[in-house]
């Protein structure tokens, strides 16, 4: 017994400075990680991204870096989220939409009448319960810890020069709108429109030829595909009020960390001076001079009036009932029933 209870004593000593199997790492270990963006470097709307990474690694001193990759490198756009799943990859930005057939619940940031603008989206996709709900679906469903949204646009309509004009929510009827799938299809047709299946690049040459009457876009998209030669109009309010991008890490890269550095990333992450600097560059040094030379250019940019944008808004609401549907069939429908009443509950007490 007492040579036991020494070989027991010894091991449990070694235990002590050794530190258990699974332990959390040092606290001065340095971490460097794979990042990926499925869009091009430099895309107008993911430089915040970057200040966020550099705000990150800053943070750490010295005890983060990031190995920053663009345009669906390494991973394919489709094979992203698979990839930092397995642990291929450690940080991943990309829309949630692209990967709804997987995890539908982030489908809220492409929905009709989400938000009133920019604040509501921070309020609850980044720091409130929604953020909450996207925390607990992606680590069970996907095993990625999502860390945060990140600030795009919101979503208006552009119409071709060729179109008749969208004065009242009765115009959308008929009109053969671009849509770039999913939610957004449903929205159109819910208006009476058709949607017209059409990625960005191909968004011009369609206006240009008639394919489509319009198309449900950001408003940079007229610098950025050129839409002020082929469209003259721009109906708003948004029918989109704010869309947002998600940035996920690895449940694998995550728990490499130790707290402190998890809980810096968090704070830093979401912070809402990071959203207010990029809101403010997004829509003042960017849209700014775009609107003002569509104007120009004989762009018109038409507001619905109150009664008719609310007619708009009231007949998208089903889009709802589908993402809540898309959701069930994943075994998240809870969840989603609860995003659903507390973005629209929020969106509706601010008429």
């Amino acid at each position: 017994m007492k040579r036991f209870s020494l070989l027991t004593m010894a091991l449990l000593a070694m235990a002590l400075v050794l530190g258990p199997a699974g332990s959390a790492p040092a606290a001065d270990a340095e971490f460097t990680f794979v990042f990926e963006s499925v869009y091009p470097k430099g895309h107008m709307r993911f430089l915040v991204v970057d200040d966020l990474l550099d705000r990150i690694e800053a943070n750490s001193k010295g005890r983060i870096k990031f190995e920053r990759h663009y345009g669906g490198e390494p991973v394919s756009k489709k094979e992203a989220l698979n990839a930092l799943t397995r642990g291929a990859i450690d940080m991943l930005l990309a829309y949630p939409t692209y990967y709804d057939g997987k995890i539908a619940i982030g489908d809220w940031q492409q929905l009709p009448s989400n938000f009133r603008g920019w604040e509501d989206c921070w309020a609850l996709g980044v720091n409130g319960r929604v953020a909450q709900i996207m925390e607990e679906v992606y680590s069970k469903r996907g095993r990625v810890k999502y860390i945060t949204a990140t600030p795009v646009a919101p979503y208006n309509f552009q119409v071709a020069k060729k179109a008749n004009k969208i004065k009242t929510e009765a115009d959308f009827k008929g009109m053969k709108i671009r849509s770039a799938g999913g939610s957004a299809s449903i929205a159109i047709k819910l208006l009476g429109a058709s949607p017209v299946m059409t990625i960005g690049g191909e968004y011009y040459q369609a206006m240009q030829k008639g394919v489509v009457d319009a198309g449900l876009m950001t408003t940079y998209s007229l610098k950025q595909y050129r839409l002020w030669e082929v469209a003259d109009q721009v109906v708003n309010p948004p029918l989109i009020g704010y869309a947002a991008a998600f940035v996920w890490m690895s449940n694998k890269a995550w728990d490499k960390l130790p707290k402190d550095l998890q809980a810096m990333i968090i704070k830093t992450a979401r912070a809402k001076d990071l959203w207010q600097k990029w809101v403010n560059i997004y829509e003042k040094d960017q849209d700014g001079p775009i609107i003002a030379e569509a104007k120009k250019r004989g762009v018109e940019f038409y507001v619905l009036p109150p009664d008719q944008a609310q007619k708009m808004y009231e007949a998208t609401q089903p889009t709802w009932d589908w993402y809540v549907k898309q959701c069930e069939k994943q075994g998240m429908g809870d969840q989603a029933k609860e995003v659903r009443k507390l973005i629209l509950d929020r969106f509706n007490a601010k008429k």
